[in-house]
């Protein structure tokens, strides 16, 4: 009996499994659930690229949503860059995708390209000129900031009106933009940050701007558009409005890459 007890011992102990590696939490099942008990999951759905677009599009980078036409479902505005090479050419691509109540149905606009989005960068979606639409800005590395009108319930097949103000462009690579009502008049702002070349590097940057930009008309004058500085640094990366000391009105939290 002892003997037999030994054996089946060591029998189950060779057949014992070896312990696997612990799962990643891509891999590991939810333990996340509703108020009502449901487990809470994630599925993809992917809303744009060259095989539905129909066009080459590369290095998505920035995108906001937004109920922009108006339907109730949301939208989302996405820029592409368009540029691998850093070679300076002016390409690039600015997309809408307007959602329905099917999350695998979209329909797919080009706002820009080329030139005017070159190596877009970054988006910002928000009411600018105070119709009720939301409009849209980027930020492109080559080198400017475009301002889009909504054009109202037709914004799936109309022409956006859009405005390069001078004041914004030709004057280094615009990395981030956000909208933000910084003083309270009910109408946003936008802050930019400059990083200056396309790819800088430290030796031969000089300190660039992080801005925001006041429209004291409409948005598509471009007389409307006055830039106030608020810092110069080296290589500038960012520019978020965020309350960050709790006084009800917002701050801006800048970033800087070449600071040592």
């Amino acid at each position: 009996m002892r003997l037999r007890r030994s054996l089946g011992g060591a029998v189950a102990a060779l057949l014992a499994p070896v312990a696997s590696p612990a799962q990643t939490m891509a891999d590991a099942p939810t333990s996340a659930r509703a108020a009502d008990g449901a487990y809470i999951s994630w599925r993809e759905h992917l809303i744009d690229d060259e095989a539905q677009g129909g066009i080459e599009l590369r290095g998505g980078d920035g995108l906001a949503t937004g109920d922009l036409d108006g339907d109730g479902h949301l939208d989302v505005v996405a820029v592409y860059e368009s540029d691998d090479q850093y070679d300076g050419a002016p390409e690039g691509h600015i997309r809408i995708a307007f959602g329905s109540a099917d999350p695998d149905r979209w329909t797919l606009v080009t706002l820009a390209e080329g030139p005017e989005a070159g190596a877009a960068e970054d988006v910002a979606v928000g009411d600018v000129n105070g119709d009720g639409f939301p409009d849209i800005v980027a930020a492109c590395e080559l080198a400017h900031l475009v301002y889009f009108e909504n054009p109202g319930k037709d914004a799936r097949t109309m022409r956006w009106p859009r405005l390069i103000p001078s004041k914004a462009s030709g004057r280094g690579s615009f990395i981030r933009v956000f909208l933000a009502d910084l003083n309270d008049d009910g109408r946003p702002e936008v802050i930019a940050a400059n990083k200056g070349a396309q790819d800088p590097t430290r030796a031969r940057q000089e300190p660039k701007e992080i801005s925001f930009f006041e429209l004291t008309g409409p948005p598509l004058a471009d007389a409307a558009w006055t830039e106030h500085v608020l810092t110069r640094v080296p290589w500038p990366i960012n520019s978020q409005p965020v309350d960050l000391d709790g006084d009800g009105d917002l701050d801006i939290v800048g970033g800087s890459v070449a600071e040592r």
